[in-house]
């Protein structure tokens, strides 16, 4: 009695893909689980909305979800930084979208507790739970609560440390500039939790240690609401799978943060059976802890990019990716994990169906070893 979980890069897709290439046959096998779960970056256009954001903006038209379909996903992450992109209308258009061609969506919603469903799918042997939440940055607005649609956070807070010298330097800094005293204004109305703990510096807590340090920790709230989320889910009996979406990049986007293997773990420990991590659009290691995967980031599947050139140019391997094959026994345990190296899919600037994305055989060996996988 075994449950097969494939999982793939995001997905930043526009329109439909051409599927008509026999060389895409062995991919939508590989692909044909109880269970083939993505990240979709990208939300569906509808009338009535509107940008939420100057920057880029990534938009699908629903037919674009036709192909997902027939690749063979029914599950798909919805809280990353595009999900927002047309506001609550978009997630709306999103959800019905997905209805309409049998995929679950989680991780965005009209409220915070429908964000914070999971996707449920019913495996050959046992139900699969889906989460899917954001660690940002992202504005708040974008985040959902019990009267607001929004995507489902576990919003991550860094706490620097430094010396006393500097310390006491910085304090002296924001202390001259008044931050200081409009903080505390701010937080004796109640505009702001009240720490006492060390000083606010443009934005960023610093409190004193013995070295420069950085710590990163999950946001308190967010972080019971997921794991009473999980746990529900685990009293069910069921498998459980998380996608965190992440920008807080390391400066070499192929090295994962150590305080996002740790959260990994963190996770596996409250009851999760793999990490799923998206975000950053290149491979990263995938690392097992008590037997369990957490698949730091896969890069892409699809990447309808429009500055293509400019990963090109700076040489970031965007185009190079992976799609795992989890394979989990009776008891829950993570048996096997099987690897197809993609080719991933591009955006066709004639007018054309965008190309699928197609197996990249010729070079498993160096994505195997990119993956470290054991």
């Amino acid at each position: 009695m075994t449950t097969a979980i494939a999982v793939t890069g995001q997905i930043l897709i526009h329109d439909a893909l051409d599927l008509s290439n026999p060389a895409l046959a062995p991919l939508v096998k590989f692909l044909r689980a109880d269970v083939t779960f993505a990240n979709l970056e990208a939300t569906i256009t509808t009338s009535g909305s509107w940008p939420t954001k100057t920057k880029t903006l990534h938009l699908a038209e629903a037919g674009a979800l036709a192909s997902i379909k027939a690749l063979g996903f029914n599950a798909l992450a919805h809280a990353n930084n595009h999900a927002f992109d047309l506001g609550p209308p978009g997630i709306e258009a999103t959800h019905a979208a997905a209805s309409m061609h049998g995929i679950g969506v989680t991780g965005s919603g009209k409220n915070i507790e429908e964000a914070l469903t999971p996707a449920i799918i019913d495996a050959s042997e046992r139900q699969v739970a889906l989460f899917s939440v954001d660690l940002g940055p992202q504005p708040d607005i974008v985040y959902a609560s019990a009267d607001r649609a929004g995507l489902a956070g576990l919003r991550m807070h860094r706490t620097v440390g430094v010396p006393r010298s500097e310390f006491e330097t910085l304090r002296h800094i924001i202390t001259q500039l008044g931050d200081e005293r409009r903080e505390s204004a701010r937080a004796a109305v109640g505009y702001r939790p009240r720490r006492d703990d060390g000083v606010e510096v443009f934005g960023t807590h610093v409190v004193m240690a013995d070295t420069i340090s950085s710590n990163w920790q999950p946001d308190e709230g967010d972080l019971k609401a997921l794991r009473t989320a999980m746990q529900h889910q685990k009293s069910q009996g069921r498998l459980i799978g998380i996608a965190l979406h992440n920008h807080h990049w390391d400066a070499n986007w192929t090295t994962t943060p150590d305080w996002m293997i740790n959260l990994g773990r963190q996770l596996i420990d409250a009851g999760a059976c793999f990490i799923l991590g998206t975000g950053a659009p290149v491979m990263q290691p995938v690392v097992m802890h008590h037997g369990f995967p957490i698949v730091a980031g896969l890069g892409n599947f699809v990447f309808h990019t429009r500055r293509p050139q400019t990963y090109n140019e700076q040489a970031v391997d965007v185009w190079r990716s992976a799609a795992l094959r989890l394979t989990f026994d009776g008891h829950g345990a993570c048996s096997n994990i099987e690897v197809m190296p993609i080719a991933v899919s591009r955006r066709s600037d004639t007018g054309a169906l965008h190309p699928a994305p197609l197996p990249l055989l010729q070079q498993a060996s160096d994505i195997i070893n990119r993956l470290a996988l054991p």
